[in-house]
């Protein structure tokens, strides 16, 4: 099986390539890390808000899904790096938002820090496309 790099018209790929936003092997979809990088005057999209910072990710996750053929129903896995394990009721509200039964397998980590100032969630998925439409 090859691999196949996916992009999304709605998102930009990291400067020089130093990795791809998306890959797909098969039907299994590997997003990277995304945060909510884009904001007014470069910050976060939802400044300081987690709740808004953790919306704005899964939907470039969610953007780059769709660029796939796929959507957030088809995720299986997903991992959440927060910087303050405080936000993780703010992250909840979102993954409730966007995910319905049964939600994706999941890891939460607290970490020091992301690669960009202001930003306080960052949220990487695996989906394998066309698990929604299976019975489990």
């Amino acid at each position: 099986m090859a691999i196949r790099r996916i992009t999304s018209a709605r998102l930009a790929e990291p400067a020089n390539g130093a990795f791809s936003n998306c890959l797909v092997v098969g039907d299994q979809i590997f997003v990277a890390g995304m945060t909510a990088s884009g904001g007014p005057q470069g910050g976060p999209i939802g400044g300081s808000d987690p709740y808004q910072q953790s919306c704005a990710a899964i939907e470039k996750c969610q953007w780059m899904l769709e660029a796939a053929g796929a959507s957030l129903k088809d995720v299986v896995k997903m991992t959440i790096y927060l910087t303050d394990i405080g936000h993780r009721a703010a992250f909840g509200r979102a993954r409730e938002a966007y995910f319905q039964e049964p939600r994706p397998c999941s890891t939460l980590i607290e970490v020091k820090g992301l690669a960009q100032p202001g930003m306080l969630v960052e949220v990487d998925v695996t989906a394998i496309r066309g698990a929604s439409a299976s019975s489990v």
